[in-house]
């Protein structure tokens, strides 16, 4: 005979009983889903130091074996004859350029792969996984030719841009390397060359001491929960945190914007961020103010 204890065992749950218990783990799934979110973002950040410590070995040793001189920043603006940019553009099967401004739609991961080979770092890094950020989801999120993979370029300060200030040529000429940043991630819409374009410059550095002057130019990347990270001329990288709202700002603009060229020349003055960012670029006795 069943007691009326056997009968409440045997009845199971009731549907309340069962909404309330979906309600409970949907309620924790909510709390816990941004909080894993935020944990791969961070683990991503150490496998994109390692890869910048990685590019800085090489560009080390390329010095090393080259009386000192730097690599070329100048990623996507070779030419022919010119054997001396890390990267090159992307390349076809037969080690032509493609065709750019605009990049075409029929751009392939080989064909980026080639010019990343290409490159004078290559034989130093012989892996393409080193070059591309784990947290860089422009594969996944953008439409070829925006669909890039090199997630690093090389501040301008690094080799000969032409630029309003004495760049380093040589190794030997860096001092305080742990200051300056070498290596930056660049978030770049790819459109032109199907990949990030030139170096990486910055407005502001010519006059550090005038805030009123300070402005973004060459898009940044924010893969890393609003962070960044740099990769230095002494060898070490570090993650960036940005403070500044217009600096998040500015990099969703560019990551968004529909032109030709992503690099945007915008004024920010008096931003946290962008003083670290020209305190790090280049010594101030090769600014000219």
């Amino acid at each position: 005979m069943r007691t009326n204890r056997d009968r409440v065992r045997a009845r199971g749950f009731t549907l309340i009983e069962l909404l309330v218990v979906i309600a409970i783990i949907a309620l924790l799934m909510g709390i816990l889903l941004p909080s894993l979110q935020a944990a791969k973002r961070l683990a991503s950040s150490s496998g994109c130091l390692a890869n910048e410590k990685t590019l800085l070995t090489a560009w080390i040793m390329y010095a090393d074996d080259n009386d000192g001189g730097l690599a070329s920043n100048r990623a996507c603006y070779d030419t022919a004859a010119d054997k001396s940019p890390w990267v090159h553009r992307p390349k076809d099967v037969a080690g032509n350029d493609l065709a750019n401004n605009p990049a075409p739609a029929t751009i392939t991961e080989e064909d980026r792969f080639r010019g990343i080979q290409a490159g004078t770092l290559w034989q130093y890094v012989k892996d393409v996984g080193a070059y591309h950020c784990p947290g860089d989801n422009r594969r996944s999120t953008q439409l070829p030719p925006r669909d890039c993979w090199r997630s690093y370029s090389i501040s301008y300060a690094f080799g000969n841009s032409g630029h309003a200030y004495r760049e380093y040529e040589k190794l030997h000429e860096i001092s305080n390397g742990a200051l300056y940043y070498v290596f930056v991630e660049e978030e770049h819409n790819g459109s032109r060359y199907g990949e990030n374009e030139g170096g990486w410059a910055l407005r502001g550095v010519e006059q550090p001491s005038n805030p009123s002057a300070w402005a973004f130019y060459d898009p940044l990347a924010s893969y890393h929960l609003r962070s960044s990270t740099f990769g230095f001329a002494d060898g070490h990288a570090d993650r960036r945190k940005w403070m500044d709202e217009r600096t998040l700002a500015f990099i969703e603009t560019n990551k968004h914007d529909p032109g030709s060229h992503s690099g945007i020349q915008t004024s920010s003055p008096d931003n946290e961020d962008l003083r670290w960012l020209i305190e790090h670029f280049i010594s101030r006795d090769r600014a000219i103010e």
